[in-house]
């Protein structure tokens, strides 16, 4: 995303905690007991999501009204996901046109729970997701008060692309990648060979993700289970380290901004990325003539202790309808289209939503080679879910903490400020701002 949208996108969240805090959050919305629904039952249901996530919903209403044809599912759809936050802080604020299913992103999830729990139901005595969900999306599904209030859709695992072709003429065997010493090794060694390829490329000015994504690498996160703040932690700190190193000794290139990660790579200009497997299906679209050229792996490990697996990005489905009735639809619907492995492999292949739901990766549709990547893409991001570290603790000023490391991140980065002490300042900076421990 640009650095612009990135901004506006944290305000946006930033507003609806804000407004959040100074409003009315009602009565709690608890589980209870809903009524069967079955080939009979009338009542409609309106479903808010963004982009091809609501297209592949509209095509899993459709199996949805096989069985319950006189439920009618109406998939309302936004463009970007900042689109529907801005919608959802009027909305649940004034307590008018709330609709009955609402899709948010993982990390946002208790931004709204904790703001607006009148809105949210329970699943939890009607849903099991452990042990059949990605486990790095289990923590944020709950809120404070242990209430399921969002279903696990699709996962981010982070992974590492890479130039088949480039490391074979540099003479890099990929299997001897294990760790980031291994990789900032391989990125000098290739560049003796491509004096004008770097190994990897990053937006300095931009977002932390690359950054969060190797601290939950590393079995961190920004806050604990106890909701203390840990990015101060010696973890973090070694974290930082690594990535800036990357840049000092030459192996990463500033590729600005999205678009200049997607034309540095189309070009030529790096010869591996880290980050989410959704960049497979931007690969894909953007560089079709590269066919055959990529390939993927575990991400290199920080330390003898840190996981070679990550996550990045991931969204869920919230009931907010108040009636039993809609209720009892809208979870109908979302067992149909997120606990049913046809219409995951359905979503997968046909609009690239890579599957929360373990069963899925069992399945030999879901198996079978890629045909840009070959024969182990699929298994590779399966196994690398399976071993995400369940680190992923957010809250509902889960903006406001981000937007504060971003900045530190930044002035790292870019203007050589001293690891540890710019990260103790972010977290003395949260812990001033939210009222949050320190952890020790």
């Amino acid at each position: 995303m640009t650095k612009n949208f990135f901004c506006s996108f944290l305000l946006v969240l930033f507003v609806v905690f804000m407004t959040a805090c100074s409003g009315n959050k009602g009565a709690d919305q608890t589980s209870s007991k809903l009524p069967t629904i079955d080939a009979n039952t009338e009542t409609e249901i309106t479903v808010w999501a963004w982009n091809v996530a609501a297209k592949a919903l509209m095509e899993t209403a459709k199996v949805f009204n096989e069985k319950y044809p006189k439920i009618k599912v109406n998939v309302q759809e936004f463009g970007l996901a900042q689109n529907v936050y801005e919608r959802y802080g009027v909305i649940l604020s004034s307590g008018n046109g709330v609709p009955d299913v609402i899709q948010i992103e993982s990390d946002y999830i208790q931004t709204f729970s904790e703001a607006y729990p009148q809105y949210f139901f329970d699943m939890k005595d009607y849903i099991t997701i452990d042990g059949v969900v990605d486990p790095s999306k289990i923590a944020s599904s709950y809120d404070s008060t242990g209430k399921l209030v969002s279903i696990p859709w699709d996962s981010g695992p982070v992974v590492m692309f890479y130039r088949v072709d480039l490391f074979k003429e540099a003479g890099i065997d990929p299997n001897s990648i294990v760790t980031f010493e291994d990789y900032i090794a391989a990125g000098k060694k290739l560049q003796e060979k491509f004096p004008n390829v770097y190994m990897t490329g990053l937006p300095f000015t931009q977002d932390e993700n690359l950054f969060r994504s190797l601290l939950i690498a590393n079995k961190s996160y920004y806050l604990n289970d106890k909701g203390e703040i840990t990015v101060s932690s010696q973890k973090a700190i070694e974290t930082l380290e690594m990535i800036k190193r990357l840049i000092d000794e030459g192996v990463a290139k500033n590729v600005v901004n999205w678009d200049g990660s997607i034309v540095a790579n189309k070009n030529g200009e790096v010869a591996s990325y880290i980050i989410g497997g959704w960049w497979g299906g931007t690969i894909k679209d953007q560089m079709p003539e590269m066919k055959g050229k990529w390939g993927v792996m575990p991400i290199p490990a920080l330390n003898k202790d840190a996981a070679r697996a990550s996550s990045s990005g991931g969204a869920g489905l919230s009931i907010t309808a108040t009636d039993p009735i809609k209720q009892a639809a809208a979870l109908g619907f979302i067992k149909e289209s997120l606990m049913n492995v046809d219409n995951q492999i359905m979503m997968y292949e046909k609009f690239s939503l890579f599957p929360s739901y373990l069963p899925a990766y069992d399945d030999e549709r879901f198996l079978k080679a890629d045909d840009y990547f070959g024969d182990n893409f699929n298994k590779t991001l399966a196994d690398v879910t399976k071993q995400i570290p369940n680190v992923i603790y957010n809250s509902d000023d889960f903006a406001e903490v981000r937007n504060t490391v971003v900045s530190v991140y930044e002035d790292v980065i870019n203007n050589n400020k001293d690891i540890a002490s710019s990260l103790q300042d972010a977290a003395n900076q949260i812990s001033s701002s939210t009222g949050r421990k320190i952890a020790k």
